[in-house]
């Protein structure tokens, strides 16, 4: 059975890296904009990446904040970063919010190994070294990095830790799915998984497959699965404050 749902998990991700599926995608920033500001990030051969950045209300001298990456879906919305932006939130969880933005057609977050067919340009690396580079130059604690995103942002977020499995403190991939042959890289990560149990768009058993690849794999992984809910779990997810509370207390042990 694992073996099945393996081959149905690399199926369905080759379908949302494909040609039609990538014409939708169109990044939005954050509906709590007044708190955000757009920059570009270009790595050396000369890809650039927009992305917004929230910073503290008060950044105090000598104080470290964790840093949020928020990955937005295929339709180009971050909940997570319109969340935390809010004045509320805000308050409640100084923090950093780096939303980056794919918005290339022929582009997505990230597609895990194992895919034959022709996949889209990933811009997670180049997101990556850009947040790389915000962590230098910003009063980051390299201990409270996080990575979250909905959808096409939540496959993103499994992508991101196994690609920097030592880089992430924690991470909550809602609607998404992965590769479960990754588990092992990734199961040392704190790890909120969260998907509605009617999501006709990205199957349920995506993230259930995960879920059972950590736990074989020695990880402890958190699962919530919303009965009734279809594809749009993200709006229940980031609005419930047990979920950045969990968050912001997890802790890279260095």
């Amino acid at each position: 059975m694992r073996l099945v749902i393996s081959a149905t998990v690399v199926a369905f991700l080759s379908l949302v890296t494909s040609p039609g599926h990538a014409q939708r995608t169109k990044a939005k920033a954050p509906t709590a904009n007044k708190h955000y500001v757009k920059r570009t990030f270009t790595v050396s051969g000369g890809t650039a990446i927009n992305y917004w950045l929230m910073s503290p209300e008060k950044v105090k001298e000598g104080a470290k904040y964790p840093l949020v990456l928020a990955l937005h879906g295929r339709g180009g919305s971050t909940t997570a970063a319109t969340q935390l932006g809010s004045d509320q939130l805000r308050k409640q969880f100084p923090c950093f919010v780096m939303a980056p933005a794919v918005e290339s057609r022929a582009a997505n977050w990230a597609s895990p190994a194992g895919i034959k067919k022709k996949s889209r340009k990933a811009m997670l690396p180049v997101a990556l070294t850009a947040m790389d580079a915000l962590i230098k130059q910003s009063p980051i604690d390299p201990n409270r990095v996080y990575v979250t995103g909905q959808s096409m942002g939540g496959v993103g977020t499994f992508g991101a830790m196994a690609l920097r499995p030592d880089a992430f403190a924690a991470a909550i991939p809602v609607a998404g799915g992965w590769n479960p042959k990754d588990a092992d890289k990734i199961k040392h990560i704190a790890i909120w998984v969260f998907h509605g149990d009617q999501d006709k768009t990205v199957p349920t058993d995506y993230s259930r497959a995960m879920v059972d690849a950590l736990k074989k794999a020695g990880g402890s992984p958190k699962y919530t699965e919303y009965e009734g809910v279809g594809h749009n779990s993200w709006s229940r997810t980031y609005a419930a404050s047990e979920t950045w509370k969990w968050l912001f207390q997890q802790k890279l042990a260095r």
